[in-house]
């Protein structure tokens, strides 16, 4: 296995100034990780992953870049506490990068960047949900990651279909971004 190595700020987080410390510290605290592994799970090798096509995954959902080994490689628990780590910062950035400070709240960015981990730095960033938190809706904002302006389930399909356990984690996610608003 390879060292993990800790992402960088963006350049466009860094733009925007320095990261609050508050916001900072959500990325690292211990609701941010087990808000992680609740969701994700965190498994000590590389499998394949059906919701996502069999795509090899490991720790904590992990996806990107090269697998550290075949699948079926066994990996520490100390190796998966640093992928998850850099995973929560990877994500946790491009929240940073998309969403307007005024309107994050340690447990809004923890919420959004759970939410990114699962659906993708482009999908979250681009989604409605981040456009109203944008707009200053935040309430709406956060209410769009679980449910369509309808009442649908919003972001709970994998391969066109529905998943009540995504709808439950959306569910979550709502919750962590509704906090304050």
């Amino acid at each position: 296995m390879s060292a993990v190595r800790l992402p960088k700020i963006p350049a466009a987080v860094a733009r925007k100034g320095a990261i609050p410390a508050a916001l900072l510290a959500a990325l690292a605290s211990p609701l941010a990780y087990t808000t992680l592994e609740r969701w994700e799970g965190n498994v000590l090798q590389v499998y394949s992953d059906n919701l996502a096509g069999g795509l090899p995954t490991w720790c904590a959902g992990q996806t990107q870049g090269p697998a550290p080994g075949p699948v079926g490689t066994r990996l520490t628990s100390d190796y998966c506490t640093e992928v998850n780590k850099a995973t929560l910062l990877e994500y946790g950035f491009a929240v940073l990068g998309c969403v307007s400070w005024d309107y994050l709240t340690a447990r809004r960015l923890i919420g959004l960047t759970i939410f990114a981990v699962n659906v993708g730095k482009a999908g979250a960033c681009g989604s409605q949900a981040v456009r109203q938190i944008n707009a200053g809706n935040v309430l709406a904002g956060c209410n769009l990651i679980a449910r369509t302006p309808d009442g649908r389930p919003n972001w709970s399909t994998a391969n066109g279909v529905y998943v009540p356990g995504l709808q439950n984690r959306r569910q979550g996610e709502r919750v962590l971004c509704r906090d304050g608003a």
